[in-house]
């Protein structure tokens, strides 16, 4: 187990380097220019100024060199200050991810909980008109963007039926029904837009389940229906999908920034799409780092658990390397 979750820990502090490098070029080599953006259209805004204005914030340096003065921070825990507003990066980022992560608990919670209950019903006759119908509708799951959901709702719960609101959020602190009414559809949205995975996953697994040795012992033995799927298939179709769970778990932190922008939660998400568009590098770059921290944590807590459980998975991934 030692050298299981040493050789994971490795692994997975070099998937953040690398991830965190690529993240920093890929910013950099977007078009646009963060000074005239602020600066450009201002009076007397001449040239030599702009220029100026560039070499303080460092962005006339090196590529190289500006990757390692921010990588050099980001070790210090310093993500650098926003252009735009002056702020520190690290203290807009965490303003806004409380209710990032509240969103995407539900999202998760939400998801898991709707898996599991369209899986127990499609596989209790495999191949019926049920089970064909949850695969249906998990296909189309997978092929629909999750703004579209997010339209569908917002038209029919909040438009027509008027029984929710349309967008917003309020912290739990200041009124905990509010803030329950305002994340239900944003929270729908990416549970929709997520499920399809654990459903597809978790009915695989509990099929293969099905036909094991000792599923067929726990029939013989005259027990009932309900109690091998309780007791034997279920349990043993659950570890595995542990590890699609944690990847859902990153996938839906990085998959609330468009429902953020689209329902108006002030979270992660709406800044990141804000920095972008104001081409404020060190916020971008600060949400970023903290996404795919988030991932490569998550990815590797679930792989330890499922090791833990399952002693046969850390033979797996050690023979995966």
């Amino acid at each position: 187990m030692r050298n299981f979750i040493l050789r994971r820990a490795a692994s997975s502090a070099i998937v953040l380097v690398l991830s965190v490098v690529t993240v920093f070029l890929s910013i950099r080599i977007l078009p646009g220019d963060p000074v005239l953006l602020k600066y450009g259209a201002q009076t007397g805004a001449t040239p030599a100024a702009l220029d100026a204005l560039r070499e303080s914030a460092g962005l006339n340096h090196p590529m190289l060199v500006q990757l390692m003065i921010w990588l050099g921070g980001v070790v210090r825990g310093d993500f650098g200050t926003s252009f735009i507003s002056q702020l520190p990066v690290s203290e807009l980022v965490g303003q806004r991810i409380p209710a990032t992560l509240e969103l995407t608990f539900f999202i998760v919670i939400i998801a898991s909980i709707l898996s599991v209950l369209l899986v127990l019903i499609a596989i209790r006759k495999p191949g019926s008109a049920t089970d064909r119908f949850i695969g249906y509708v998990t296909s189309i799951g997978f092929s629909t963007p999750s703004f579209i959901i997010g339209i569908i709702l917002v038209y029919i719960f909040a438009l027509r039926w008027h029984i929710l609101p349309s967008q917003g959020f309020k912290p739990m602190d200041l009124g905990v029904v509010q803030n329950m009414k305002l994340m239900i559809l944003p929270a729908f949205t990416g549970a929709m837009v997520v499920s399809p995975y654990l459903i597809k996953y978790l009915r695989t697994s509990i099929l293969e389940t099905r036909v094991s040795s000792y599923v067929r012992t726990a029939k013989g033995k005259g027990l009932s229906s309900s109690a091998v799927l309780f007791r034997h298939i279920l349990p043993n179709s659950i570890v595995p999908t542990l590890t699609m769970l944690g990847m859902i778990v990153g996938f839906a932190l990085g998959g609330v920034f468009v429902i953020e922008y689209m329902f108006a939660v002030p979270g992660i998400g709406s800044l990141a799409i804000e920095s972008a568009s104001a081409r404020d590098y060190s916020v971008l770059q600060g949400v970023s780092v903290v996404v795919i921290a988030f991932f490569i944590i998550t990815t590797f807590v679930f792989d330890l658990v499922c090791g833990f459980v399952d002693p046969r998975q850390r033979v797996l991934q050690v023979k995966s390397r």
